[in-house]
């Protein structure tokens, strides 16, 4: 009897320990799924700056601003994968009856060295270098930035894209795809230019949706001044 009753007590202890291990496998599982599917916030701020090659990076992702410059060799033509992601939101914006339209992208250092030339020549240097970064210094270089822009009627496009339909439903959703503003309004004395809600930067999901959050630009999130 007492065999029995020892025996009893032994496959329900086995079949009790045999259910635990599956919910928690069940649990461990579904919390691995969420971690691929929702967005998870960086645990901090803290810039982690390296350079190789010339090349300044913080975090991972390349930097550019009037401090930190690219070399006139580095030449890494426009990244796929960016691309990829404004095509998508370009679609998507086209279905919701939003019309934005891509207007530039990679440029190279020589490319930029032309467009400064330019820009000097129609409003001065002083002025040129508020909207146009000097050659090494501009983003488009890095392959992640896109300009776009709208066949709506605006009479003043730098003035007004921001506060269009276009530039609002941007400015929303640029998160989205990984992207930032990455000239916010407001942010000049951080990134050194004005404000260009028309310009986009791909820094994938994670940070495109922090910076968007804290409302903030590249350099004021990694305290880069």
């Amino acid at each position: 009897m007492k065999k029995k009753t020892f025996s009893l007590v032994l496959v329900i202890l086995i079949v009790s320990f045999t259910v635990f291990i599956v919910q928690l496998f069940i649990t461990v599982s579904s919390n691995k799924s969420n971690q691929y599917t929702a967005y998870v916030k960086p645990e901090n701020a803290l810039p982690i700056l390296t350079t190789e090659d010339g090349v300044t990076k913080v975090n991972g992702h390349v930097l550019v601003n009037e401090q930190y410059s690219l070399p006139e060799t580095y030449n890494p033509g426009e990244s796929k994968h960016a691309r990829r992601q404004l095509n998508k939101l370009l679609a998507q914006a086209e279905k919701e009856e939003i019309d934005l339209k891509y207007r530039s992208g990679f440029r190279s250092y020589e490319e930029q060295q032309k467009l400064i030339k330019q820009a000097i020549k129609q409003d001065g240097r002083q002025k040129a270098y508020d909207y146009t970064a000097k050659p090494g210094h501009s983003e488009h270089q890095t392959g992640l930035a896109f300009d776009v822009g709208t066949d709506a009627p605006l009479s003043n496009f730098k003035k007004e894209f921001g506060h269009s339909k276009e530039g609002r439903w941007l400015a929303k959703h640029a998160k989205q795809y990984g992207f930032i503003i990455r000239y916010p309004k407001g942010e000049e004395d951080w990134t050194g230019y004005e404000y260009e809600p028309w310009h986009l930067r791909y820094v994938g999901d994670s940070l495109a949706h922090t910076i968007h959050e804290e409302q903030t630009s590249l350099e004021k999130y990694y305290n880069l001044k």
